[in-house]
């Protein structure tokens, strides 16, 4: 028992990080700020353009952090005890594919870079800077942070996910990927009271009565792309259909059962 505590200890320490934009928004409501500096907050694409270290202006905003980084921004303020205690090697910052995004992201991975001496990779989510596309955001997003959990499970890593920033849509899948893959460190920061708080994993599984239904569906897509009606119906009945229909699980085209996007992702690393 006394070996296995150690080796916990000594084990590597990965957080993988919602990135929302508080960086800019905060650094726009901070006071001094010209009003040329909040038009270029506000400018999406000149944010995309200056999300390098070579930019003045990103340089600027690198250094508002750097001085006060627990109130620039929401993801380092959660992760400071974590960053203070010494339980960080490694972050993976997850940001939309907005200028925004892009640009939060870069400043603080060179802030964890510099003055911690960390690991950090920026990971672009595609799907949520095209309108109309954001539910494909949300596949893409879930599908890299299941690819990614699963990824340090067999390193044998300790897995925290961070679940601060971003849109609250986006805290939701990232909390049901972590949940799915029993990643038991969920944190996140109160707002209100400015403590971190740990959110317990959510018993989410896939029951027993639908694993070979599942698989079947899945295989036959990787295959084919559908599952014929009548042959699915054969084997399972109707009931399962209209029952895997109503849980959003799949959906039915011209006699072909279809599984969802979203069902595809989470089948390709919980079945």
């Amino acid at each position: 028992m006394l070996i296995y505590f150690w080796l916990f200890i000594f084990m590597m320490n990965v957080h993988l990080v919602v990135c929302g934009t508080s960086v800019v928004e905060n650094y726009k409501r901070s006071s001094g700020v010209s009003d040329d500096d909040k038009r270029i907050c506000d400018d999406d694409v000149e944010l995309f353009r200056r999300a390098t270290p070579a930019d003045w202006f990103f340089l600027r905003v690198y250094e508002f952090v750097r001085v006060d980084p627990f109130r620039a921004s929401a993801e380092l303020n959660s992760m400071r005890k974590f960053l203070e205690a010494k339980a960080v090697d490694e972050v993976y910052l997850y940001y939309t594919d907005t200028g925004k995004g892009v640009f939060c992201a870069k400043v603080i991975e060179k802030f964890l870079v510099d003055c911690y001496g960390l690991r950090c990779s920026s990971i672009k989510v595609e799907g949520f800077g095209v309108k109309g596309f954001f539910e494909d955001g949300l596949i893409n997003l879930l599908d890299k942070l299941m690819g990614k959990i699963g990824e340090l499970h067999r390193a044998g890593v300790n897995v925290y996910l961070n679940a601060t920033g971003g849109f609250k849509p986006e805290n939701a899948i990232a909390v049901l990927a972590a949940s799915l893959l029993n990643v038991k460190n969920i944190y996140y920061i109160h707002e209100r009271f400015q403590d971190v708080e740990m959110i317990p994993i959510f018993p989410i599984s896939i029951t027993s009565d639908y694993i070979k239904p599942l698989k079947k569906l899945y295989d036959d897509y990787r295959l084919h792309g559908f599952t014929p009606k009548g042959e699915f119906e054969k084997i399972y009945g109707m009931d399962m259909i209209e029952d895997l229909k109503d849980r959003n699980l799949i959906k039915e085209e011209d006699g072909r059962l279809v599984l969802r996007k979203w069902t595809v992702t989470i089948l390709k690393y919980a079945l």
